[in-house]
């Protein structure tokens, strides 16, 4: 299972939270959900992360008119230079009308929500996730713009697994967009207990390296890294990221 599927079933489950309809009887959606139809997809996302000292910092960029990509780490005052990758050509999603679908913090065996809050600013959610701390923020920015902010703190998680990938796998695999998105999904699905397992040992073989690691270290500065590797390692990774996605409708319908 490769990283862009996990990251379209993660999208597609948040988008599909704020795609959430009720039927034609039911009262209108609140105003941070957006309404059917065609939307072009931005994202904007920065990954902080504690390296000793210093803190490691990555945003990345997705163009939703061109599906252009770009990315930029910097740590200490120091910048890679950026990089950045031509995309294939929009990248939209279709909003459907059809009965409510569950925001991921409040699929069985992901997280537990703690607090849902409606305001004039929109839909705020904060869950207690396997991984971390969780905020999701819902809002409508204007007549065609909707965005979605999800924050997630990694520093008071516990030691991960792919229950959570599980959950919104089989999301996909019931609801994707496509028949083609719904048999990746299924064959994704069939391959996490294989995964799970190489995981769960590769652990376990990395944990006694450290261990081994931390005997063998002289100084306090050695013993410092290595107990922060072995603490990241059992879940309490310094790890904060806030993902930004826009949807911007441009068509009342979507193409079949």
């Amino acid at each position: 299972m490769g990283r862009s599927l996990v990251r379209r079933a993660i999208g597609a489950s948040l988008l599909a939270a704020g795609a959430a309809q009720s039927a034609p009887s039911a009262p209108p959606a609140p105003l941070e959900l957006p309404p059917p139809g065609l939307y072009r997809v931005d994202d904007d996302t920065r990954v902080r992360q504690q390296a000793g000292p210093h803190e490691l910092s990555v945003d990345f960029q997705t163009d939703g008119r061109s599906g252009d990509q770009s990315s930029q780490a910097r740590v200490a005052g120091m910048s890679d230079g950026g990089r950045a990758s031509k995309g294939s050509g929009p990248l939209t999603h279709c909003i459907r009308s059809g009965p409510p679908v569950l925001l991921p913090p409040t699929a069985a065996g992901v997280c537990k929500t703690l607090s849902t809050t409606r305001s004039g600013a929109g839909l705020v959610q904060v869950a207690s996730c396997p991984t971390g701390k969780m905020t999701l923020t819902m809002r409508r920015l204007g007549e065609r713009t909707w965005e979605t902010v999800t924050e997630l703190d990694m520093s008071s998680g516990t030691r991960p697994d792919l229950g959570g990938t599980r959950t919104l796998l089989e999301l996909a695999a019931r609801q994707g967009g496509s028949a083609r998105e719904r048999a990746e999904a299924a064959k994704a699905l069939a391959a996490l207990p294989r995964m799970q397992g190489e995981m769960d040992a590769d652990r376990v073989r990395a944990h006694a390296g450290l261990d081994a690691a931390l005997a063998k270290a002289r100084t306090p500065e050695e013993k410092a890294l290595v107990r922060q590797a072995l603490a990241r390692m059992d879940g309490q990774v310094p790890i904060k990221t806030r993902s930004r996605v826009t949807l911007t409708r441009i068509a009342a319908t979507c193409t079949p």
